[in-house]
């Protein structure tokens, strides 16, 4: 059964698209922005984590402003380690934009996400617990290229609702070729909080590649991440 639902999942990844779409930035490293991709665009993120684990998301945007998605994560499905494959409870992704933004106020949108990170086999939880429902906002500053995207949350484990939080980001974008990411999420208190930093590489409109250093104030996790984009 897990090798059915691995092969089914690298079919939906790989499966054909009338056209490739120019990628938007809805999300950075573990914080939501509020862009949304265009109508019909459907979206493949698949982030590789130590033990050889891998968390991929799905992402399809049904309507002009509202998308909905869904996350699996595969412990141990790479690597040469001897553990057996465990596939998680997927996770439940919603978003909506509310509000486009001028030239003083940022874009806004709203949404949902209980996709944790560290699963407690022992506590059935995530040690690290998921957005929950939150409110994004973009803006870009200062100079072309900068943007901004602060945020606020109520946690929620599965679907058990914690405290409220607060995260930020920003991102350098030059040239739709690269662009530096960092990060201040779970903001709930400072010695808890998380700084988390990044590099994406845009291969092309429809690929790209993100390196991630998460928890760098803590304990340090490289990531890497595989994006793609296109048009159905």
């Amino acid at each position: 059964m897990n090798k059915k639902i691995v092969a089914f999942l690298a079919a939906v990844t790989l499966m054909p698209c009338f056209a490739f779409a120019m990628r938007e930035d809805t999300s950075l490293i573990d914080t939501p922005t509020a862009e949304i991709a265009p109508v019909r665009t459907f979206a493949v993120n698949t982030r590789l984590f130590p033990g050889g684990g891998v968390l991929s998301y799905f992402d399809f945007t049904v309507l002009d402003r509202l998308s909905i998605g869904t996350a699996f994560t595969l412990e141990h499905l790479i690597g040469t380690n001897d553990e057996k494959m465990k596939i998680l409870v997927p996770a439940l992704q919603l978003k909506f934009r509310f509000y486009d933004g001028d030239e003083y106020l940022p874009a806004f949108a709203t949404g949902f996400d209980n996709q944790g990170f560290h699963y407690n086999h022992h506590t059935n939880k995530y040690e690290q617990a998921g957005k929950g429902f939150y409110v994004a906002g973009t803006k870009e500053v200062l100079f072309p290229g900068f943007v901004v995207n602060p945020g606020l949350n109520v946690t929620a484990n599965n679907f058990e609702f914690y405290k409220l939080s607060g995260f930020v980001g920003a991102e350098y974008n030059i040239k739709d070729m690269v662009a530096f990411l960092a990060e201040w999420d779970d903001m709930r208190t400072i010695r808890g909080s998380r700084l988390n930093g990044g590099l994406r590489i845009y291969l092309s409109d429809a690929f790209g590649i993100d390196v991630m250093m998460r928890d760098f104030n803590h304990k340090a996790e490289r990531i890497a991440q595989l994006k793609y984009t296109c048009s159905l």
